[in-house]
């Protein structure tokens, strides 16, 4: 049984902002203090556990946390672009309200079903899962037996839990992934179980 641990990054500024800011691909940000301190808490609840290795999204509030969590299990990190967050298009950069304003038809069929109607410009969730659910299940193949880390992001985390939780895509945005957050997935051949979503803190990981 291989078992991955799907973390989401710590918090930048925008996460934090009310309302908050669509990120996506663009801006690139830097963890916030507070998303620092969050990233270390996933890292300390992680410890004792023997991980293989640390996968992570290139973007940089991603790997800075792969990073904090390293220091506390001491494994290596790599990068692995597939990870990376969805593309916002044209909405990267925007608050909802912004966007619901400026694009109401768009905005409405997204928030409908934003499996086939995506982010104007950008990416819709299947086209999301066509791009990341190979990567993943690449990493489990290589892995077979252990344990491993992917941290990525709010939307990447909750089409993956989704797609493993038979639930259909329309309902993804649904699934919460705080920041630092950490979601516990078995494997047996390609077999996926989700046991725990959104851990945050010093819970104890499911059997």
């Amino acid at each position: 049984m291989t078992t991955l641990l799907l973390v989401r990054h710590g918090a930048t500024e925008a996460n934090l902002m009310r309302p908050y800011i669509l990120q996506g691909l663009r801006p690139d940000s830097e963890l916030a203090a507070e998303g620092v301190a969050q990233a270390r808490h996933c890292g300390q609840s992680l410890r004792g556990l023997s991980i293989a290795r640390i996968y992570t999204s290139p973007l940089k509030r991603a790997w800075r946390t792969a990073l904090l969590i390293a220091e506390e299990v001491h494994a290596r990190v790599v990068v692995e672009p597939g990870l990376s967050e969805i593309d916002t298009g044209l909405w990267s950069g925007l608050t909802w309200q912004e966007i619901d304003q400026r694009w109401p038809v768009e905005a409405q069929a997204f928030h409908d079903d934003a499996e086939t109607h995506g982010y104007l410009g950008g990416e819709n969730l299947g086209q999301l899962r066509q791009r990341v659910l190979p990567v993943v299940q690449r990493l489990v193949a290589q892995h077979a037996g252990e344990t491993i880390v992917a941290v990525s992001h709010g939307v990447v985390n909750r089409v993956l839990l989704a797609t493993w939780m038979g639930l259909p895509l329309r309902f993804a945005r649904r699934l919460p992934q705080d920041n630092a957050a950490y979601n516990v997935i078995t494997f047996e051949g390609q077999q996926a179980k989700v046991r725990t979503v959104n851990q945050l803190g010093q819970g104890r990981l499911a059997a």
